[in-house]
């Protein structure tokens, strides 16, 4: 099927339609990419949901904000833009005090004032279309669906990566990364959003791109497999998702990004190469439906 044919299959999705992105170590360059694949196919989604980097550019989306402009600000960020760590003596503090008290070696607050800036809706209430995020409570254990509220706090909430970023308060409960129980957060969409067709940007974890025995040979082998086996259960648990919303009836198309040039803290300079490779990758995958 070529392009051409398949932008007429997307469109005829049953709707409403929504993109979902996924958990990914600084992804949103390559979901904004994925975005852009689909308004090249001529895919207009009827809502957007994510999880950690994919909650991000869910909230750029639903607020209006076109891929390219997303690629235009993040374009624009630079490390010191949304690192708040403790300063020298409190690091030295911490540590010498058995690194008790904090959740997080990152504020997180620098992150969440820069969202108030640069998104284009700040409130869920105020977005042209639909957003829905998750996130993890470490108080109650459970998943936590955002859907309605600060923006920015639920996009932190999201991201918040436990150990590199401070859990964030909410309702009594402290948040972390939703892409610790939602890779993509696939049956939310379907009970929260009332979808009808999910079209799904999947970020795979690096720790799984090698095989065990690779992972063996690398140093610190046994924090490795460790990561590696919280990655395969996230895995397992997207997978189960993927099965449930498709025995609920719901159409699906997803897009596994597979070798996409990786951001990072210190490789931001990285983020147009990994939009362009996921824009094609996109048209690509979505080609062969």
């Amino acid at each position: 099927m070529t392009n051409q044919e398949n932008a007429v299959d997307l469109r005829a999705l049953p709707r409403p339609v929504v993109a979902v992105m996924s958990s990914g170590f600084f992804g949103f360059f390559a979901h904004a990419g994925f975005l852009q694949g689909l308004a090249d196919l001529g895919l207009t989604p009827d809502a957007y949901a994510g999880s950690s980097s994919g909650a991000l550019v869910a909230a750029f989306a639903a607020g209006g904000a076109s891929p390219q402009r997303m690629l235009e600000l993040f374009s624009q960020l630079g490390r010191r833009d949304f690192w708040d760590p403790p300063s020298p003596a409190d690091t030295i503090r911490w540590l010498l005090g058995g690194l008790k008290g904090r959740s997080g070696y990152l504020a997180g607050e620098a992150f969440e004032r820069l969202l108030g800036e640069y998104l284009p809706a700040t409130r869920f209430e105020d977005c042209p279309k639909p957003c829905l995020m998750s996130a993890l409570d470490l108080t109650s254990a459970r998943r936590v669906v955002l859907t309605s509220g600060s923006l920015p706090t639920a996009v932190r909430a999201s991201g918040a990566v436990p150990a590199l970023f401070a859990a964030v308060p909410h309702q009594g409960g402290l948040l972390v990364d939703g892409g610790l129980i939602d890779k993509a957060p696939l049956t939310a969409c379907a009970e929260h959003l009332g979808a009808a067709s999910l079209v799904v940007h999947i970020l795979p974890s690096s720790s799984l791109e090698r095989t065990p025995a690779q992972t063996l040979a690398l140093s610190l082998a046994p924090v490795r497999i460790q990561s590696r086996s919280v990655d395969a259960a996230r895995w397992q648990m997207y997978l189960d998702q993927k099965q449930a919303v498709m025995e609920r009836g719901l159409a699906l198309r997803e897009v596994l990004a597979r070798d996409m040039p990786r951001c990072g803290p210190k490789r931001m300079h990285h983020g147009p190469a990994a939009f362009a490779a996921a824009r094609q990758n996109a048209k690509n995958v979505l080609g062969t439906y």
